[in-house]
């Protein structure tokens, strides 16, 4: 039997700072949720879901929601929310 990851925790701190912020530098998110342990293949998968995208600006990427990814976030929160209830 395989254990699978569910990441939905952390991309959804992921999105959550994204929309507060807009946009982020790679090495800035990181640091703003250290507890996840994030590095540039945790922003490459989201990119690869459709949740976020990654412009490669000066020496690393600056990285912003998409509106999956909002969609995503609003989603994941309402299920959250009802299994909480």
């Amino acid at each position: 039997m395989r254990a699978i990851d569910d990441g939905s925790a952390k991309y959804a701190a992921v999105c959550r700072t994204l929309l507060a912020w807009k946009q982020l530098p790679e090495s800035d998110l990181a640091r703003m949720l250290r507890r996840y342990f994030l590095v540039t293949d945790d922003f490459r998968e989201m990119e690869d879901q459709g949740y976020l995208t990654m412009t490669f600006v000066g020496d690393e990427y600056l990285i912003s929601i998409t509106t999956l990814g909002r969609l995503w976030l609003e989603q994941y929160d309402a299920k959250e929310q009802n299994h909480a209830s």
